[in-house]
């Protein structure tokens, strides 16, 4: 029993894995809320010296305001705005493999 538990743990969390795509990691040059009847989003730009990036979202990442509950759209923001306002680097990753934001961190390197 114990072998078939590690083994659906161990098989979970690699699909899990294989599931995420960065977007992106660098510092940002431009933060916008959109707040359009056909747009409710929030779009973080990139500078030139984004590492990691993912063809076809041409530096810009995407937070949809339904597809994340107000809290964490509050929390993606709040890091956003630390990062474009410090300058630091910020690493943003898909779970769906597009430019729709599920993970970002204040991050030098990857890791």
């Amino acid at each position: 029993m114990k072998k078939y538990l590690l083994g659906s743990i161990i098989a979970l969390a690699s699909t899990t894995t294989l599931a995420v795509t960065d977007i992106g990691l660098g510092t940002l040059k431009g933060v916008k809320v959109y707040d359009f009847s056909n747009d409710k989003t929030i779009r973080l730009y990139f500078n030139n010296d984004v590492q990691y990036e993912l063809a076809g979202c041409n530096k810009t990442a995407t937070i949809t305001y339904s597809k994340h509950s107000t809290d964490k759209v509050d929390h993606f923001l709040s890091l956003a705005l630390a990062a474009y306002m410090s300058g630091k680097k910020v690493r943003l990753t898909s779970a769906t493999n597009d430019c729709e934001v599920s993970l970002i961190s204040l991050q030098e390197n990857r890791f």
